[in-house]
């Protein structure tokens, strides 16, 4: 054991008056220097502050230039501050004309504030450092957090806030489910066909989870979209970078805030079906002879069916007073139920609520920000105890040691916990949605339980009795630790500035999960389980990050009319992550799943997938500005990545960038309505290193261990190494961009919009094929370039009028933006197109192409149908082609009605219908407010966008599907034998026609093809501020309550066929447990359900 030395008792009491005098001296100390700095400025000087309506303005900051001497304004516009006779007062305040005022002997001076809508002066943070909105000549957006706390209560993650917010950003979840993490993309909906990436985000300069920080610590949010902004921050910033800029601490007495919210959530779009157990059971019927011309034997797998009992069905669905169940001869319960499963399982409605309570405050020397967060979520379901829980607690510090010398600490803990019901319809790890269940096992003649209570074999299928019984779950902890402590040194006062920061990054998560058996009867005396056995499996990822960075920033004095930065600094990352896999069979208590309780003999412990990497850079920056008109700036990094071989490591990123101030030119100097037009042109480029396989560049060889004995035990072996590529190196992302933005009416007007290209080359993709002698499939490797083009544009108003004698503010903006891209070099020439199933890449390919059949309505008559062109293509279930069947074109003119061998060369009678990729995205913010009172609201949307269901996608195929899946209400518009009506929508019911891989409606067609463009009500928020000469009789310095709503209305032509759908919510599956597009158990809007929510919410201060 470490021994650890402390001092006697007696030794500590014989010091004890010594520490007191000492500590006494010092306070003395400190007090003489606090008075002499208070008192050292001459006299005292108050006054109020007011704004252009005459009432008085809080926090407004009171300086005296060239000293330490500051204060700020209080609720009543009052401030107090030693000044001498020859120094002056320098008054600010966001939104307000700067004012600076000589004393001249007075000892009160108030001030009335002059409005300043113009953003030019606005300080913007960007990479390493800080500039004026007016030098900016990259493509850089900023908001601000007024802008984002309306919609920061009912989200766990303020990414959600994020969408539609900034032009060119693109924020999009796979579903609902509120810790779900979004994918980020900035210029394009897709950055990489090969290593893939992101957008980098930085929280304070650290590289963070967007999804694990605290909305309501979030001061500023900065986006650089271009490479001139991106430059500095190399192979991590090559598709944009997110600056998140949390608050700063506050000089001043302590200010304690509190916010909070209770929220409301509700399904945005509720599914509609047919729960009419005859109903459903007729329609089934109608798919499943349609396809096989015989009556089935079970409805699915486990539920017998025969026509005698069909016809009691039919009897008891007559009268609703008969039973819902009965016993046969074979003393067996048969069902005769109208269950709604959906109701079974979901709620109406769930609750949720966070609190956030930070403190700040300080003196000259050292000030303090602290803050904490609890966010909850309750779950959708009936039972099972579903819940979401983020907790987070901020820390941050800044000490003035000296003048020139100032400390700052930032320090963040981060701990979510969910906890999900879970269904199986075996023991392995992996949970089946409940939507694929529903589509199973969730017939409507079933019941829930049996008339002496036990569960009915449905309820044990479909997951409901283990989520009542509790017992098979699936948790998830992740806990993230950030520190971040920085050095900022003045060593030549606003000339020379250095930075040292060094930051640390842990994480931990775990996933724990059980499955269990439970018990259904099929009779009185008669009963089973399933599934047929359990299993534990715990699965820990733990990732370490260490950090730093350093730079030199130089600023010289070179008169007015000319500006020079040059910015100097280097960064190195080490990244570290394991992960390890351990389960077992054999619960022995249901309730207590733990490897000490476990009996099974089949046991796995294993390595997950382990790695570490590391990246190393320098860059550099140089500003220039001739009369703050002609702005010049070039940039460059030099990077080097573990992950490529030692001779193809590094690599040199440059950028180049002007911007040129038309209104400051001589001929528009008397245009007083124009504060800036400014043109702006850059190009760059950066490389991006992040490929998955850390040691893709080695030949590898895997060490496996036999099934079989040798020698009575069982033994290792490896395989034959991986081919690796000829060279291995960075993908190179080229931006060229030319930008406008003008400002105009004292910053009442505004607009920005910019042009641009992204070239991405030497992208990670398979390469050429490889001879089938060979015996191995050819490796990835730098075989692909693609190109994006594309454009966005914003357009802001805002004002300020006198309504009964009090200023009436208003403002709207509105962005739009679009890109496409395109595959300009694939050094495989199989020319293989995409499918709904499968992303095939080919040369001169625009990402997100559907290709599909081109459907001519449907059959008009069996001869028809049986004398047209080959249909072998297609599988076909039942004996012939018929009246009522989709008719695809037969557009190549042979005869027959195929894909060809599926290739750009040989594509058969498909053609492009469509394309996947969002465009046209937009919205439209705005705000009004007067007397405290105030209203906001933003729509987003997407003006173009394709969707064809896949198979196994039962809210829109239904019973075309698997016959025995969900009936939808509006297929009764559908062809039958009796209407003969050739004019319906939907076809002639067939089971298994929207199913197999070959099945006819599996494959994209025109008819089917749905639109899935929307627009949505996204934010709506009403608030009340209190007036502040009312809350400083209370001690409050701010009130403020609210009602908001989130996804509130949306339009979208999905609502004519795809009814189920909501359009933020069409992907496959549910990516915590199976989301392979049209797999089992992965069809299309499976996921968690997109929510909308009313929220209540308190801002106070004190």
């Amino acid at each position: 054991m470490k021994q650890c030395y402390s001092p006697s008792t007696d030794a500590a009491e014989k010091n004890r008056p010594r520490i007191r005098n000492l500590a006494l001296a010092l306070l003395f100390a400190l007090l003489s220097l606090s008075v002499g700095a208070q008192n050292g400025g001459g006299g005292s000087v108050s006054g109020i502050v007011k704004d252009p309506n005459g009432q008085p303005v809080l926090g407004v900051t009171v300086v005296v230039p060239g000293t330490t001497r500051g204060t700020t304004t209080d609720a009543d516009g009052r401030y107090t501050i030693e000044a001498a006779t020859g120094e002056t007062l320098n008054f600010s305040y966001i939104g307000y004309k700067q004012q600076t005022l000589r004393v001249n002997g007075q000892t009160r001076i108030d001030v009335t504030l002059e409005e300043d809508n113009t953003s030019l002066e606005e300080v913007v943070v960007v990479g390493y450092g800080l500039q004026k909105r007016r030098d900016i000549v990259g493509a850089v957006e900023t908001l601000s957090a007024e802008t984002l706390e309306e919609r920061n209560g009912s989200s766990m993650s303020i990414s959600r806030s994020l969408q539609g917010a900034i032009p060119g950003l693109t924020m999009t979840f796979s579903d609902g489910k509120p810790n779900r993490a979004a994918t980020i993309r900035i210029r394009g909906a897709e950055n990489s066909i090969g290593a893939g990436g992101s957008a980098l985000v930085l929280v304070d300069g650290v590289e963070t989870d967007m999804s694990t920080v605290n909305p309501d610590d979030i001061e500023s949010i900065t986006v650089l979209k271009d490479a001139s902004s991106t430059a500095v921050y190399g192979a991590r910033g090559t598709f944009g970078v997110i600056l998140m800029t949390t608050k700063a601490p506050q000089k001043g007495r302590a200010k304690v805030t509190y916010n909070g919210t209770y929220t409301f959530y509700k399904r945005a779009t509720t599914p509609q079906m047919v729960t009419n157990g005859y109903d459903f059971t007729t329609s089934f019927l109608e798919s499943y002879t349609n396809a096989y011309g015989t009556d089935p034997a079970n409805i699915n797998n486990v539920f017998k069916f025969n026509r005698t009992w069909y016809n009691e069905l039919a009897r008891r669905n007559s009268d609703p007073s008969f039973e819902k169940w009965r016993i046969n001869n074979q003393n067996a319960y048969e069902y005769f139920g109208n269950t709604n499963w959906y109701d079974v399982f979901y709620r109406d409605y769930t609750t949720g609520h966070q609190h956030n309570l930070s403190v700040t405050g300080g003196g000259e020397t050292a000030s303090y920000y602290v803050s904490g967060r609890i966010f909850e979520q309750d779950g959708i379901y009936n039972a099972g105890d579903e819940k979401y829980q983020q907790f987070n607690v901020k820390a941050k510090g800044d000490v003035r040691v000296k003048p020139w010398l100032r400390i700052e600490n930032t320090t963040d803990f981060m701990y979510r916990y969910s906890h999900q019901p879970t269904a199986h319809t075996d023991i392995t790890s992996t949970p089946m949605n409940i939507n694929r269940m529903l589509n199973h096992q969730a017939f409507p003649v079933t019941l829930v339980t049996n008339p002496d209570g036990s569960w009915t074999e449905a309820a044990v299928y479909t997951g409901w009795a283990g989520f009542v019984e509790g017992n098979s779950w699936r948790k998830d902890r992740k806990f993230d630790m950030n520190n971040r402590t920085s050095v900022n040194l003045d060593l030549i006062k606003d000339v020379l500035v250095g930075n040292i920061d060094v930051s640390f990054y842990f994480n931990q998560t775990d996933r724990r999960q059980a499955v269990n058996s439970y018990t259904f009867h099929t009779g009185p005396n008669s009963s089973a389980e399933r599934p047929s056995g359990s299993l534990y499996e715990e699965r820990s990822y733990n990732r370490q990050k260490v950090a730093s960075n350093a730079t030199l920033t130089y600023t010289p004095r070179l008169g007015d009319d000319h500006s020079l930065t040059v910015l100097g600094g280097w960064n190195i990352e080490d990244y570290t992550y394991k992960s390890n896999l351990m389960n077992r069979e054999g619960i022995i208590i249901p309730g207590m799943p733990n490897f000490s309780l476990l009996e099974g003999e089949a046991i796995t412990l294993k390595d997950n997938g382990s790695y570490d990497w590391g990246l190393v850079g320098a860059f550099y920056r140089i500003s220039y500005s001739y009369k703050g008109k002609y702005l010049f700036e070039t940039s460059g990094r030099y990077d080097g990545n573990s992950k490529f071989p030692s001779n193809q490591r590094w690599g040199f990123f440059p950028s180049g960038s002007a911007g040129w101030r038309i209104s400051e030119e001589s001929f528009l100097r008397n245009a007083e309505w124009l504060d800036n037009l400014k043109l702006r042109v850059s190009v760059g480029s950066a490389g991006n290193g992040l490929i998955s396989d850390t040691y893709a560049y080695l030949s590898t060889m895997s060490i496996s261990q036999s099934s079989l004995l040798n020698n009575g035990s069982v033994f290792n072996y490896t395989a034959a190494p991986s081919p690796i590529p000829d060279g291995l190196t960075w993908e190179t992302a080229t931006t060229y961009d030319l930008g406008v933005d003008f400002e105009a009416f004292n910053g009442r007007l505004n607009f920005s919009a910019d042009i641009y290209r992204k070239k991405t080359t030497d992208m990670y993709v398979v390469g050429e094929e490889l001879p089938a002698v060979y015996g191995n499939s050819a490796p990835k490797g730098n075989y692909a370039d693609m190109h994006t083009d594309g454009w966005e544009a914003s357009i802001s108003w805002r004002n300020t009028h006198t309504v009964g004698g009090k200023p009436l503010s208003y403002n709207i903006k509105v962005s739009v933006w679009d890109n496409t891209s395109k595959i300009t070099r694939y050094t495989s020439k199989t020319g293989t197109l995409p499918t709904n199933y499968k992303v095939n890449y080919y040369e001169g390919m625009t990402l997100g192409e559907i290709w599909g059949y081109r459907c001519d309505g449907l059959f008009q008559s069996d001869e028809e149908a049986q004398t047209y062109a080959n249909y072998s293509k297609f599988t076909n279930r039942s004996a012939k082609w018929s009246a009522g069947d989709p008719r695809y074109l037969d557009l190549n003119g042979d005869g027959y009605v195929n894909n060809g061998n599926n290739t750009i060369y040989d594509h058969g009678d498909l053609e492009k219908i469509g394309n996947t990729t969002p465009r046209y995205c937009y919205s439209i913010q705005g705000g009004i407010r007067w007397n405290g009172i105030g209203l906001s609201m933003m729509w987003q949307g997407v003006g173009k966008r394709d969707w064809y269901p896949a198979k196994e996608s039962g809210y829109f195929w239904g019973q075309y599907g698997r016959p025995y899946s969900i009936a939808l209400p509006w297929h009764n518009d559908r062809y039958t034998d009796a209407n003969q009506n050739t004019d319906a929508y939907w076809p002639r019911l067939i089971g298994y026609t929207a199913q197999g891989a070959n099945a006819i409606l599996s494959q994209p067609n025109t008819r089917y093809l749905q639109k899935a463009r929307y627009v949505r009500l996204k934010n709506l928020t009403i608030d009340y501020t209190f007036p502040k000469q009312m809350l400083t009789k209370i001690g409050i310095q701010n009130l403020r309550i609210y009602l908001s709503g989130e996804n509130l209305f949306t339009i979208t032509p999905l609502k004519k066929y795809a009814k189920n759908y909501d359009p933020e919510n069409i992907y496959a599956g549910d990516s915590d447990f199976s989301s392979t597009r049209g797999g089992d158990g992965s069809g299309d809007g499976d996921g968690y359900p997109v929510m909308r929510s009313y929220s209540i919410g308190l801002s106070i201060t004190f």
